[in-house]
């Protein structure tokens, strides 16, 4: 239950856009609209096409049961099965949105799951699959406990001038989510993704991605939908460095809000400089309107993975997303999201130790009959650390985490959280 750069999964390190393809499988069995994004990007000319996609909201560590994601430049060719462990201390996992005047409810938790990874790599062509599940029990809240699990495919093609990658995935989590006001929710998710990239020369290439999501969540909220398509034409500038303009359609929906509809111009900015920089970077004008046929105000779409790896023994990580999604808490709203998230990997001996923040300010507005009236806004803050280290001849990861959530709105009040605890997990 994570969110790749919001509230994120602290016990393994999310590698950042850029940064190789392989090990963003993971995000096909992960949370919505993060699963908007590539997930086995086109790789031409050194550059990586991915950029962070909408936070899944998710504010509990997922403490059992990893994704691809997680295992960086560790996936290896052919089959591979990692069951885990973890039990974890969490103070408030109040189903309700709104517990300023009441009493926050804690709970241990205890879970067991775990991964199952297979790629296979052919010449030009790569395929890989994945899932992951694990059951989760509250000891004090039963009715609570229950099953996380997702999966995916995802199939990749690289003849030199013309690269192809499509994934399909799907997934079922449960927790406390700030997309819905950080009420505890199921929720299901189905996305799915193509990305074309054609190089006309030496210095010029043609990039073309579909994507779509569907959410929904029990508790009577709003399901959504996001199908977006973008085009760019990218010009090598040099060696390290592409950008070039471009063009983004989208179309959002629920089924309480009238369909938006937007196009407008984007810029994309890539920089790779071998493994020690990357850089992927897209902003964009929204021109947007409704079905109704009123218009909304033009807004700013934006998507930036910074990755900075000063040597083997430390690294920095930022991440930026700015975008326009239907609420599915706020019947008729929609919500302009923007987040940012910056972490840190330190290793120490034979440790890893990871740290991070992240900040995230929802703005919602109700088009149509309301002049596109605003809803007080919802700002949320997180930090996490973690410290993690290989045994057993690097088979068995074992970890020790600490996660604080904070929720602040005028509506919803102020929900926070502290989650503790520890997990085992070991590969086959």
């Amino acid at each position: 239950m994570t969110a790749r750069h919001s509230m994120v999964h602290p016990i393994n390190r999310v590698l950042p856009a850029g940064l190789g393809c392989l090990w963003m499988l993971g995000t096909l069995s992960r949370m919505p609209t993060q699963a908007a994004g590539v997930l086995l990007p086109v790789q031409t000319d050194g550059f990586g096409t991915t950029m962070p996609g909408q936070p899944s909201g998710f504010s509990a560590t997922q403490t059992a049961g990893h994704s691809i994601s997680d295992l960086g430049d560790s996936l290896i060719q052919g089959l591979k099965l990692t069951p885990s462990f973890s039990t974890s201390y969490n103070s408030n996992i109040s189903p309700n949105q709104n517990v300023t005047n009441g009493t926050a409810k804690d709970d241990f938790i205890m879970s067991l799951g775990g991964n199952l990874d297979y790629l296979s790599k052919a010449a030009d062509f790569t395929f890989g699959g994945n899932y992951r599940g694990n059951y989760n029990r509250y000891f004090n809240h039963t009715d609570l406990s229950g099953y996380n699990q997702g999966g995916g495919v995802v199939a990749n093609y690289n003849g030199g001038r013309f690269s192809i990658s499509g994934t399909a995935g799907m997934s079922v989590d449960r927790g406390n989510n700030s997309n819905y006001a950080s009420a505890f929710v199921e929720q299901t998710t189905i996305n799915s993704s193509l990305t074309a990239r054609y190089r006309l020369s030496p210095k010029t290439s043609l990039q073309g991605t579909f994507s779509q999501v569907y959410t929904s969540a029990t508790g009577g909220y709003s399901n959504t939908s996001s199908l977006s398509f973008d085009a760019s034409a990218l010009w090598k500038y040099s060696p390290l460095t592409e950008f070039g303009p471009g063009v983004r359609y989208t179309y959002r929906s629920g089924s309480t809000q009238l369909g938006r509809t937007s196009i407008g111009p984007t810029l994309n900015l890539n920089y790779k400089l071998s493994e020690k920089v990357a850089l992927n970077s897209r902003v964009g004008v929204d021109f947007a309107s409704y079905d109704d046929g009123t218009s909304a105000d033009p807004t700013i779409s934006a998507s930036l993975g910074l990755s900075y790896q000063a040597s083997k023994l430390w690294g920095l990580d930022f991440s930026l997303y700015r975008d326009t999604q239907a609420d599915p808490s706020t019947a008729g709203a929609y919500t302009e999201t923007t987040s940012l998230r910056l972490s840190s990997h330190h290793k120490i001996h034979r440790a890893m130790w990871n740290l991070g923040a992240s900040y995230q300010i929802n703005n919602s507005i109700r088009p149509g009959s309301s002049s596109g009236s605003s809803i007080p806004e919802r700002d949320f803050l997180s930090f996490d650390t973690s410290l993690s280290m290989l045994t057993f001849a690097n088979t068995t990861n074992v970890s020790i985490f600490l996660q604080f959530n904070d929720q602040r709105g005028a509506t919803t009040g102020t929900w926070n959280s502290v989650q503790t605890g520890f997990s085992l997990s070991r590969s086959f």
